[in-house]
């Protein structure tokens, strides 16, 4: 069975075709089981299984299996680990891939797609709020669909926040302005695009704070008992969409938590990212709308990265 690593995934999946390559996956179907989330034992920090399995018309299909465990960093070891597990349509295991590699790109892709249709088109500052693995590749995939000029990295410890701006700045144009901010609400004051990917229990940005025409971009968490947004972002934003509706109304917290009181009702979610692509709803209808998108995830995405890197190295799932 091959093994494909870190490195060579991102060799094959470059963000820009990752993004159309997503975007041609969400027309077809597929069959989705909710994925499997169970705590693992004697973890102090909430440390979670993932089980994610996906499978074609043909048969041939992915699993995603990861650890989420947000106390690893103080241990020097990743918050995520994961593998890909790649089958074809007899049923056969083909394929390994890393699948942290694999998890930042696609998670950084859907939010570009997703901005492609709720962004204005004119947005050029970029604020990121967080500081782990996923933040730069997150930030690359937002600088790849829209012409963004400044990026600010926003985190709890300003040393984290400039390694985060580093790393990005390795990722992108040169010409891109990327600095750190240890004050998130003025960042967010004049930001076209907030993207959050924290592991945070409490909204890390005030919603007032968001100016006219922003979107905003919910990649942190997939949990009910976490928030990145606070009700005044939920409750300001005049379009809400999500990548996975089913996943969303069992795991988001950002969503869940302001319907369970009232803020937010089902309806005001508008559809998911799939009804976008295929035109079933509008995105953005105005500039001076706020936009929100939450994603939690769907195998759909890991299949797409899955079935591209297999098809470019010859151990494609139908083999």
């Amino acid at each position: 069975m091959l093994y494909v690593d870190s490195e060579t995934v991102r060799r094959l999946a470059p963000l820009p075709r990752l993004v159309s390559m997503l975007e041609v996956a969400l027309l077809a179907d597929y069959i989705v089981p909710l994925r499997q989330v169970v705590e693992l034992p004697n973890r102090a920090d909430g440390g979670l299984f993932v089980s994610m399995p996906v499978f074609d018309k043909t048969g041939s299909g992915v699993v995603k299996l990861a650890t989420v465990c947000p106390g690893n960093p103080k241990r020097g070891l990743p918050a995520v680990q994961a593998l890909v597990i790649v089958f074809s349509d007899a049923g056969t295991p083909v394929a390994a891939i890393d699948g942290v590699t694999l998890t930042y790109l696609r998670t950084g892709a859907v939010s570009a797609l997703a901005a492609q249709y709720l962004a204005r088109e004119s947005s050029t500052h970029l604020v990121i709020i967080g500081t782990g693995g996923l933040a730069p590749t997150l930030a690359a995939a937002h600088c790849s669909v829209r012409p963004i000029t400044r990026v600010t990295v926003c985190g709890r410890r300003a040393e984290r926040s400039q390694a985060t701006a580093n790393a990005i700045r390795a990722m992108v144009d040169h010409r891109i302005d990327i600095t750190s901010a240890t004050d998130v609400d003025v960042a967010v004051r004049c930001a076209d695009i907030v993207s959050c990917a924290t592991s945070s229990a409490t909204p890390v940005f005030r919603g007032n704070s968001l100016k006219a025409g922003t979107h905003v971009d919910l990649v942190g968490s997939f949990s009910v008992g976490k928030r990145e947004a606070d009700d005044d972002a939920v409750k300001g934003a005049a379009r809400i969409f999500v990548d996975n509706l089913e996943g969303a109304m069992a795991e988001a917290g950002d969503l869940i938590d302001p319907m369970r009181r009232g803020v937010l009702r089902r309806e005001d979610i508008v559809g998911e990212l799939a009804d976008l692509v295929r035109g079933r709803v509008r995105g953005r209808t105005r500039d001076d709308e706020i936009t929100l998108f939450k994603s939690v995830g769907s195998a759909i995405q890991d299949l797409a990265v899955a079935q591209l890197i297999t098809a470019t190295v010859g151990a494609a799932p139908g083999r």
